[in-house]
Order: C-alpha cells, then sequence, then structure tokens
C-alpha cells in the first residue's frame, strides 16, 4: 500500500514538473515584461512629444496670425495680408496635424500590443503560481475587453475621442475648418459671412468624421490581427 502510494506521488511530481518554471525561464519573462514596459514609456513619450509639437506650433502660429491681422488692417476689415499668410499658414498646420495623428495614432496601437504582451506574462505567473492570484490587481487575460480595462478604457465610439489621436483630429478638423472658411471669404466676389462660415463648419465635421472613421479602423484591422490566447469567461 505504501509502495503505492509513493508511485502516485511520483507521477504527480513527474506531471507537475513540466509547469515549475525553470530560473532561465523566470529571468526571460521577466527581461521580457521589462521590455515591453519601457516601449510602452517610450510610445506614451514619443506621443506626449509630438502631440506637444503640434498643439504649440498651432497656438504660436495664430498669434501670428493675430498679429498680422493686427498690422495689416485697413479701414472695416483685414488687409491681403492677412489672407495670404492665412492660406500659407493653415495648411502647413493642417499637413503637421495629419502627420502627428498618423503617428500618435501608431503610437497608441503599439502601446495596447505592449500591454497586451504584459497580460500574457501576468498570465503566465497566475498559471505557476495561482496562489499569488488575490494579490494581482489587474485583468491577466489578453482579450481586448481585459486589456483596455486594464488602461481603464472601453472599446466603444466615445473612446476614440478620449484617446490622443482623437483630440490630434479634432484640432486639426478645426484648422481644416478654419482654412475652408478663409478660403471662401478670400476668394474674388467673396460669398457672405455666414455662408463662409457654415462651409467651414461643415468641413470640420466631415474632417472629424474621416479621421476617426480612420482611426476606428486601423484599430480594429491592427488590433484584430492578434487573437487571445487567454480570453476572459465574459469574452469566451
Amino acid at each position: 500500500m505504501d509502495s503505492q502510494q509513493a508511485g502516485r506521488a511520483g507521477e504527480q511530481q513527474i506531471t507537475q514538473a513540466p509547469r515549475d518554471p525553470s530560473p532561465q525561464v523566470i529571468s526571460i519573462m521577466t527581461t521580457e515584461h521589462y521590455n515591453l514596459q519601457t516601449g510602452r514609456a517610450m510610445t506614451i513619450s514619443d506621443a506626449n512629444g509630438r502631440a506637444s509639437l503640434f498643439l504649440g506650433t498651432v497656438s504660436t502660429s495664430l498669434v501670428a496670425l493675430a498679429f498680422v491681422g493686427g498690422l495689416s488692417r485697413s479701414g472695416a476689415g483685414v488687409g491681403q495680408a492677412f489672407y495670404i499668410f492665412g492660406l500659407v499658414l493653415f495648411p502647413s498646420l493642417a499637413f503637421l496635424g495629419l502627420v502627428t495623428f498618423e503617428r500618435v495614432l501608431q503610437s497608441g496601437l503599439e502601446d495596447l500590443i505592449y500591454a497586451r504582451g504584459i497580460n500574457r506574462i501576468r498570465h503566465l505567473y497566475q498559471e505557476h503560481a495561482p496562489e499569488m492570484r488575490p494579490y494581482f490587481i489587474l485583468s491577466a487575460y489578453d482579450d481586448d475587453a481585459s486589456v483596455m480595462g486594464n488602461l481603464g478604457m472601453h472599446w466603444g465610439l466615445w473612446q476614440i475621442f478620449l484617446s490622443m489621436a482623437g483630440m490630434i483630429a479634432v484640432i486639426n478638423s478645426v484648422v481644416v475648418g478654419a482654412f475652408v472658411g478663409l478660403l471662401l471669404t478670400a476668394l474674388p466676389g467673396a460669398l457672405p459671412l455666414s455662408i463662409s462660415i457654415g462651409a467651414g463648419a461643415a468641413a470640420f465635421l466631415v474632417s472629424v468624421f474621416l479621421h476617426q472613421r480612420y482611426q476606428w479602423l486601423q484599430g480594429r484591422r491592427n488590433l484584430g490581427t492578434l487573437s487571445a490566447r487567454f480570453p476572459s469567461d465574459t469574452e469566451v
């Protein structure tokens, strides 16, 4: 009887042995965890730097535009220099806004991918040390809902406006709308101000829609290529 119990205990040890990670595996995964954390920090820093550059450029450009408008004022309206400066300035700002939007969007998607990798490593930790599970406050599942939940976000229409790329999209759309309104005002036989404002508002709405639709599609396309290896019970 004792030999049978010893044999069963030996079988349990054999079956459990492969689940015990070696120190080399722990070292590798810890290094990977650190690399993913570093990658997240770099993407966030890059997005913040580019957004600050864009917003700072928009701010100083508008101050310069107001200054030019004040100097070129003649009679009841602004002078020709204001329109020339504005028609050169706003397309430049729109281009800067587009490239900033694209890069910030890329950084945001990279951040989500890195966060998913960290969740997978956290899942490995909990697999091999289930008794430590109560001490983890973040989810160890790598489906979209769990990853974004760890970041305090949820996948939805409103969320795209709360992202850094969504903010840049709105600001850049304001620049596009201002350019359209200014262009219609500067054309020979200028249209009434109300029509120029309406056209600028319409251009703003169209630009916001195109920016955010692109962000939504890119998010689904890039994150959809990574299937969840450890989905939560609700995801299943």
